[in-house]
């Protein structure tokens, strides 16, 4: 057996062949100062040492190499501490993708928006899996649950709502990881179209330009971020909604004036470029206007007295429509006739350069509230057409479409003008029992303001004139006496109001006049005067009814002319008489000026 090799160290101690001895702490100490604070000689050894041996070692042998230690493998500290490091990332990116976005999205109207219909649908998706009895939607912070519903991934409820600004929310009960989820928003409903008004128009010929115009005008918007246009030109709007505009157009075609609102509600109105004179005329039923010889009467009176136009009633009380209109609605209630060829009728008047007025009797139909009672007013207690049975709904659309089919016809045949007569709501009989089927919240003097608003825009391609026959106590301190006339709202719609001041009409002791029939001059003065003030600054001329027949008290050509002198005296050169027969005061006209 080999002996164990035993050799000294430089300390003289003795050390294994394969162990190194272990220090203790002073000798350990000791070399460290040795080698930071030693001497100078200590200091130079290594210079010394370097020329024998590199390693300042005495003897033969080579010093060995220092051992490197092995590197060690990840130990299970280590592991536990990535795991919780991947974790810390993995975790929290999950919750963030898979479980903190809500499902709740798609809402409508959108955040912010502005919705132009009262009739809104207030929907949210949802693209996760749901329970709708775990949904619950609120507008305003009432739930609509019971108009609520719900498919796979969405739920809604349409809504009536008033102009103005809206909430809605959404609450859903997910469960689990989800938790509850909410989404809140809120939107604006603006279904009003901003009120446009023309102040003042201008109409000249331009010398030499054959139908050229120009054409100046004025008006107001109420909205003073609504866009206003003419002839689809931006118009300049100032800060109290005003503007002003000069253009050129021809005496054939209207000039469109619109306001559009930021939800984009549109008003427009209409400039009606042909040339117009100051109406003296008189009322034509179906019958006379039916008959060659008896229009040719009439035409004939034009020529000797100073009367420049004839009214012709198309449409009248009896829901009569005096000629063979193509409408289906007309033919199956049975109102056409064959009285009188249109063009024709026309055509005469315009060879004698007769102003043609056509009147169209609006809401008093018997012939139609007969055949269709879903379109007629109707008694709340009974269930039936109310009273005598002769008004139509002035809220139905359809009834507006059925007036208008008539007025289309008449301006595709030339006449210069559409008269919309009975433009009301009913006022003989209790009222308080009236039910229109077709209501809505609107009142009645903003539906009269709607149909003629229609009525304006349907036969504004036509160029024709467009007027309305008016209570003649409409503008008194009665206001619209519940029938829908405000005075001030139709002047910005038509063109020409025609008040129906009968003496014969007003009540005993009215305007302080104890016998207003016995007084035509007086009445008529003083009614006119009230319509003068109501119109104050609106486009509309005022051009009266006049009355040339007699009731209580026989009507003679003075009291007529006394009528007419008073219109002159206000400054009114323009009016229209009526007398049912047709049967007129020639008398109390002056003779046609040669």
């Amino acid at each position: 057996m080999a002996r164990k090799r035993t050799f000294s160290n430089r300390r003289g101690g003795a050390v294994s062949g394969n162990r190194r001895p272990r220090l203790s702490y002073s000798e350990l100490e000791g070399r460290r100062r040795e080698t930071e604070s030693g001497g100078g000689a200590r200091k130079s050894a290594p210079r010394e040492m370097s020329a024998r041996d590199p390693r300042g070692r005495t003897g033969d042998r080579p010093a060995p190499k220092p051992k490197r230690r092995a590197s060690q493998g990840p130990t299970g500290f280590h592991v536990a501490v990535g795991a919780v490091c991947i974790l810390a990332v993995v975790i929290p990116l999950w919750l963030f993708v898979f479980v903190l976005p809500s499902p709740i999205g798609g809402l409508t109207p959108s955040v912010g928006s502005c919705v132009k219909t009262g009739n809104v649908q207030v929907k949210a998706t949802i693209s996760k899996s749901f329970n709708p009895q775990n949904v619950t939607l609120k507008v305003d912070g009432k739930d609509v649950g019971a108009t609520m519903q719900a498919d796979k991934k969405s739920v809604s409820a349409s809504l009536p709502l008033a102009d103005g600004k809206h909430s809605a929310s959404l609450l859903l009960n997910a469960g689990g990881l989800m938790g509850k989820r909410t989404a809140s928003w809120s939107f604006t409903v603006d279904s009003t179209p901003p009120k446009l008004s023309i102040t003042k128009k201008a109409i000249k010929d331009i010398k030499g330009g054959g139908q050229a115009v120009s054409i100046d005008l004025a008006g107001t918007v109420d909205d003073k971020d609504a866009t206003v246009t003419v002839a689809d030109k931006p118009v300049t709007v100032d800060k109290t909604g005003k503007f002003v505009y000069a253009t050129k157009s021809t005496r054939v075609q209207s000039l469109k004036v619109a306001a559009k609102d930021k939800a984009g509600n549109e008003s427009t109105d209409y400039v009606i470029t042909q040339k117009a004179p100051q109406a003296k005329g008189a009322h034509v039923s179906i019958f006379i206007a039916g008959s060659d010889t008896d229009l040719a009467k009439m035409i004939a009176l034009t020529q000797r007295t100073e009367l420049n136009a004839l009214e012709i009633d198309l449409k009248d009380e009896a829901g009569m429509i005096g000629f063979n209109l193509d409408y289906p609605l007309a033919k199956q209630v049975k109102a056409t006739t064959n009285y009188m060829d249109l063009e024709s009728v026309v055509d005469q008047l315009r060879f004698k350069d007769i102003y043609a007025i056509c009147r169209i009797v609006s809401f008093k139909d018997p012939k139609l509230a007969k055949a269709r009672p879903d379109l007629a007013v109707q008694d709340k207690t009974t269930g039936r057409p109310w009273s005598t049975g002769v008004w139509l709904d002035p809220y139905s659309k359809e009834v507006w479409d059925y007036d208008l089919s008539v007025a289309e016809a008449a301006a595709k045949a030339g006449f210069n003008e559409i008269q919309f007569d009975y433009c009301r709501f009913p006022s003989d009989g209790n009222t308080s029992l009236c039910k229109y089927p077709h209501q809505d919240a609107r009142p009645p003097g903003q539906v009269i303001d709607d149909f003629l608003s229609y009525a304006r825009t349907r036969l504004a391609p036509y160029n024709v004139f467009i007027s309305a026959d008016l209570f003649g106590l409409t503008a008194s301190n009665q206001g619209d006496m519940n029938i829908g006339q405000r005075v001030g709202d139709v002047a910005n719609r038509v063109d020409f109001i025609s008040p129906m001041v009968y003496p014969s009409h007003y009540n005993l002791g009215e305007y302080n006049i104890k016998v207003p029939e016995a007084n035509p001059y007086d009445i008529v003065y003083k009614s006119l005067q009230d319509f003068q003030k109501k119109m104050a600054g609106k486009p509309a001329q005022l051009r009266p009814w006049l009355q040339d027949f007699s009731l209580k008290i026989h009507y003679t050509p003075d009291m007529v002319r006394a009528q007419i002198d008073a219109c002159e005296k206000l400054g009114i050169h323009q009016w229209l008489l009526w007398d049912p027969d047709c049967t007129y005061s020639e008398t109390a006209l002056k003779p046609q000026k040669k």
